[in-house]
């Protein structure tokens, strides 16, 4: 699930991308305006503080572009090659360090910078910061009104029609096999729910306190390890659920013919090609 993370909606833009097959040129070249615009509709931003996040977002991307980019074309490039040999619980447990390497790597590029322009928010600003945070959590609202089995299944409906995208199709066969394993999939939305609240909470005591701490490491802290400082409960619901979506890796990789695998290398080598190009721009 791809969240809200206050002024670093990059890592809305560009991270889950990468993995997702979600990355394009228009996105990437664009993600400075991107972030402004949704950023602006949390503070409604003053002329100086709008000056202020277009030069500092310029330049976290551009050092994205040259130094993390890169890396993330050797990262599919690699992905592609297991895939093409067949996947292990190695090279699942791969693939999440991997994520999570690079998610880290992404947020905590926006830690100095993020902690200046904290320090720039006014007053009158925090109100509305509080009830936009609110309100994109009340969009989830609508899931947890569901019972479980509803949410369960509108959740296998997503993970199919991704699965379809990869592999370039399914057999009722394959459908019936992964919808099992998707099933079986924890359902941790309520408790994210409350995991969410508390990361808003904690954000709006952040800029609260912005001049009395060391802004930089709370913002650090809470970006780069949101999920290390969770509640114990959330954090064992989340390994859990990360242990089951290797297994239903595992499974479509064991359920995939050799036509659809070359379909996921395709997509893979594809989207290796277009960040190549965005890291050399």
């Amino acid at each position: 699930m791809n969240r809200f993370r206050i002024l670093f909606l990059a890592g809305v833009l560009l991270a889950p991308a990468v993995f997702a097959g979600c990355a394009t040129s228009l996105l990437y070249n664009h993600a400075d305006w991107l972030i402004a615009r949704q950023i602006d509709g949390y503070f409604d931003l003053s002329r100086s503080q709008r000056s202020f996040l277009s030069s500092r977002l310029n330049g976290i991307l551009n050092r994205h572009r040259r130094e993390a980019l890169p890396q993330y074309e050797a990262v599919l490039h690699e992905a592609a090659m297991r895939v093409q040999r067949g996947l292990t619980e190695t090279d699942v447990e791969w693939m999440g360090t991997e994520y999570d390497r690079l998610r880290a790597d992404l947020f905590g590029r926006f830690s100095a910078d993020g902690a200046e322009f904290i320090r720039l928010v006014n007053d009158p600003q925090i109100p509305r910061l509080r009830q936009s945070l609110q309100a994109r959590l009340s969009k989830e609202e609508g899931l947890l009104h569901d019972d479980r089995g509803t949410r369960l299944t509108k959740r296998t409906e997503r993970i199919l029609s991704l699965t379809r995208e990869w592999l370039g199709g399914l057999s009722p066969s394959q459908e019936r096999e992964i919808s099992r394993a998707a099933m079986n999939l924890p359902d941790i939305l309520p408790s994210w729910y409350v995991h969410q609240m508390e990361r808003n909470r904690q954000l709006i005591d952040l800029v609260e306190a912005r001049r009395n701490g060391d802004t930089p490491g709370r913002l650090n802290e809470w970006l780069v390890n949101q999920d290390k400082t969770a509640d114990p409960e959330f954090r064992d619901m989340l390994r859990q659920f990360k242990g089951r979506v290797g297994d239903l890796l595992l499974t479509i990789d064991r359920l995939a013919t050799a036509e659809q695998r070359r379909h996921v290398i395709a997509k893979l080598d594809d989207l290796a090609k277009t960040v190549h190009g965005l890291s050399r721009t």
